[in-house]
């Protein structure tokens, strides 16, 4: 049996060994990986979560990644209607991915998406920003808790890259020749984006 001094030894230095790689090195290993890999990367040690979750990195990754992941909605479900929580995410490989749908309920329909990041209505008082990578979501006051004939259609998503802030806007008919468009403006802390990026 492996006594504790001997296990507090390794672990000095396979720490020793991972803080002695040269950041640049690091970096250029970790701008190849996916980011189902970097996930994972992220529980091997203090330095490599900071560096992975770092907002110069995140978006330096971004850029650089991949676009080719799909989100899929079969044609029927179970109960035979549509349902984003019934939806199928195909990764760059074209093979199903085992990224975190949980975050889609069966009540939650598609309104936008922007960056990797889904905005999903509800007809409850939420709105729903969800980031399949993570499987986190931030949940959002709707402007106006109850308003009859709201739609998930009235709802839009994006990204300001000047303020590098997501907005949903709210399209309101109010029974006049215009539309008034009031808008949500927030910025994620970095467990689900910084900065504008995933």
């Amino acid at each position: 049996m492996v006594s504790e001094e001997a296990k507090s030894k390794k672990r000095r230095e396979e720490d020793c060994i991972i803080n002695c790689l040269p950041s640049d090195l690091i970096e250029r290993i970790f701008f190849r990986l996916p980011v189902r890999i970097l996930l994972r990367c992220v529980e091997v040690c203090k330095q490599w979560y900071t560096f992975i979750r770092d907002p110069q990195f995140v978006t330096a990754h971004l850029k650089q990644a991949p676009r080719c992941a799909l989100l899929f909605f079969p044609e029927e479900s179970v109960l035979g209607k549509l349902f984003p929580s019934d939806a199928i995410i195909f990764d760059e490989a074209w093979s199903q991915s085992t990224l975190a749908l949980p975050v889609i309920g069966p009540d939650d329909f598609l309104c936008g998406s922007c960056n990797g990041l889904l905005c999903l209505y509800t007809k409850t008082s939420t709105i729903k920003i969800a980031n399949l990578v993570t499987g986190e979501c931030l949940h959002l006051d709707k402007p106006v808790k109850s308003l009859k004939g709201d739609h998930f259609s009235f709802y839009c998503f994006g990204f300001h890259p000047v303020t590098k802030e997501y907005k949903v806007t709210h399209f309101l008919d109010e029974h006049q020749n215009y539309l008034s468009a009031p808008s949500m403006s927030f910025k994620f802390t970095h467990s689900v984006v910084k900065n504008g990026k995933m």
